[in-house]
């Protein structure tokens, strides 16, 4: 649900630009003179070749939408692409300017309550009924062929997917990108929910955009640290950050319902949903995009309950790229570099894709096979039939501590291929008064090469393997299996992963969460039995993939979850959203390591075996 901006202009060095604009200046002078009638004709002539209307669009309670309409200035019809943006019709301008002189119609349309839209803005409800009959209407307008595909990334992808499963007949396509799920990555993620859906009620509320506030990440990041360290509970953030009414009034609502309850399963697609689908869907996610977890489970449901024909004509595609870099991909990321071909042109894509399922035109180059993705450390894209068949074979590592402190970076426990022999347990002791080692995990957010949660201060396990003989290509979700023991009824638990090459350079593989509350699944709840050792599963690590380098050595590290871009859990087993301080129970977490209870890091491989 995030909502960033990329500037990729040149950052030349101020004298170095100045000695090349006077270097220049003469050559551009002449050519600009000769020029500039030529360009002022083509202007002239790309601006008329489209027409931008605002328009009012009624709905079956006597509601009106708000839209926003580009196309092609000819009267003849045309297939139309819809978007519907809680975040104002502007936010498509650039995509309306693309799409309309290559012969397509563009809406762009604010849902129920927000920018021009009439009605009360509830986020993620409605939308999808809203959306359903905006696209009947577009195929009775006269500049409307009757064809209609959808785009639109984050909560837009959402609402496709909602629109999707009101079943619309003219809808012929969708491209859901990096589509948030409600209830299991937005507003919570695995049970935890992040401080941020404030500063994302903030830019939603009211009716105009609220982009300055909504940036201004000195303030969010003070609001988010008073939570942190005053001890207050979760559910006083709407107070310190200063919601409005209207916001505040969502967040207390989102709040009372902690995990996936059926409250959240109302905003999303049933089975029944997914086997009414059989048009071409092109779902499209990244390695880092933080909506991840929710673009692959709509298509994981979808390719669980869909019919042949539907499942068969859905792709997808994960490249290298931020939540923001779904729409505008980049060779660079937070310290990682990636080849040319990670930065595709994203409109162009999205054009083939629409000429082949609205036009009848060819099938984007790019989708050789329903599966396409990036493997970063290659510098290649790849292909499959299916997500199952990426990655062919594993590689377990055994967590194993004899004779070395876990605790200690550079006396760390071990990664092994082969299981424990005997038994032993190793432990860290938590005290959620603690406030956040706030200068590492800074220097975590900016860079993905930083050294990582190993150095966090406080209480930390790590663990690493011998030197990969040879390169292996890490494909798909990791898996961490860990018998844990603890004496308090819940706490929240984390665990990263990293490549760490033999130079010591540090590269993030993945990291994941887990409330103890919620070891069997996020839809339940049940509180730990002190003393009682269980086996928790970290099962929802980030898809990646990434060319592991021989020599490298992989490192694990287990910790407790005390970040301020997260709720605290104080760990006395009570409604976390009400709990403070005052509740805080310091928690020993055993880490149990054997023959019986054989706790392992699992990473999915593919092997050179694989075309």
């Amino acid at each position: 649900m995030r909502v960033t901006s990329t500037d990729h202009s040149p950052h030349f060095n101020r004298p170095l630009r100045a000695a090349l604009v006077v270097a220049l200046a003469g050559l551009l002078v002449g050519a600009l003179l000769v020029s500039r009638s030529a360009d002022a004709q083509r202007s002239a002539s790309k601006a008329a070749s489209i027409t931008i209307t605002d328009l009012m669009i009624p709905v079956g309670d006597g509601t009106e939408l708000h839209g926003r309409l580009y196309r092609p200035a000819s009267d003849s019809a045309r297939p139309t692409i819809l978007s519907m943006t809680p975040y104002t019709v502007d936010d498509a301008h650039e995509y309306g300017r693309y799409f309309a002189p290559r012969g397509y119609a563009y809406l762009n349309v604010d849902v129920r309550g927000r920018g021009a839209s009439e009605g009360t803005f509830r986020p993620m409800v409605g939308d999808g009924a809203d959306g359903a009959e905006v696209v009947r209407w577009i195929a009775n307008q006269s500049w409307s062929n009757g064809q209609v595909g959808m785009r639109g990334g984050s909560y837009r992808g959402m609402v496709q997917w909602q629109v999707l499963g009101e079943d619309p007949d003219p809808l012929r396509t969708a491209v859901p990108t990096a589509a948030l799920y409600p209830g299991r990555d937005v507003p919570v993620y695995h049970g935890i929910v992040p401080t941020y859906i404030a500063r994302w009620l903030t830019f939603t509320q009211g009716r105009a955009s609220q982009q300055s506030l909504f940036r201004d990440g000195r303030y969010w990041q003070q609001a988010f640290r008073e939570l942190h360290t005053s001890g207050r509970p979760f559910s006083a953030l709407d107070e310190i950050a200063g919601l409005s009414l209207r916001a505040q009034e969502t967040f207390e609502q989102w709040i009372e319902h902690p995990y996936f309850d059926d409250h959240w399963r109302a905003l999303s697609s049933d089975s029944a949903d997914y086997r009414a689908l059989d048009q071409p869907l092109l779902t499209v996610t990244g390695h880092f995009d933080a909506d991840q977890p929710g673009a692959l489970r709509h298509y994981r449901r979808h390719m669980q309950h869909g019919i042949e024909r539907g499942t068969e004509q859905h792709y997808l595609l994960m490249g290298p790229w931020s939540h923001g870099g779904t729409r505008d991909p980049a060779t660079e990321l937070r310290g990682l570099t990636f080849a040319d071909t990670a930065a595709i042109d994203m409109n162009r894509l999205h054009r083939q894709w629409y000429d082949w399922t609205l036009r009848d035109g060819a099938k984007p180059p790019m989708l050789k096979d329903r599966v396409v993705y990036y493997v970063m450390g290659a510098g290649r894209w790849r292909t499959a039939p299916s997500l199952e068949a990426v990655a062919d074979t594993s590689r377990t590592f055994y967590l194993q501590s004899p004779d070395t402190n876990p605790s200690d970076p550079f006396d760390a426990g071990q990664l092994t291929p082969q299981a424990p022999a005997s038994s032993d347990t190793d432990r860290y002791v938590y005290n959620p008064r603690d406030t956040a080692d706030l200068a590492t995990l800074q220097s975590m957010q900016r860079s993905l090469t930083a050294p990582g949660a190993a150095f966090l201060e406080g209480p930390t396990l790590i663990y690493h393997s011998p030197p990969v003989e040879a390169s292996l290509e890490l494909t798909g979700q990791m898996r961490l299996d860990a018998w844990i023991e603890l004496d308090v009824p819940d706490t929240d638990l984390a665990a990263w992963v990293y490549e760490v090459r033999p130079t010591g350079k540090t590269i993030y593989l993945g990291n994941t969460h887990l409330r103890a509350r919620h070891r069997h699944g996020v839809d339940t709840t049940a509180l730990a039995e002190p003393g009682r050792v269980e086996r928790y599963r970290f099962d929802t690590f980030w898809w990646t993939a990434r060319r592991i380098q021989a020599g490298s050595r992989i490192r694990l590290v287990i910790a407790p979850l005390n970040d301020p871009a997260w709720q605290k859990n104080y760990n006395s087993g009570g409604p976390v959203m009400q709990e403070s301080v005052e509740d805080a129970q310091m928690a020993t977490v055993k880490l149990h390591l054997g023959p019986d209870r054989p706790s392992k890091l699992v990473l999915p491989v593919r092997s050179e075996n694989v075309p």
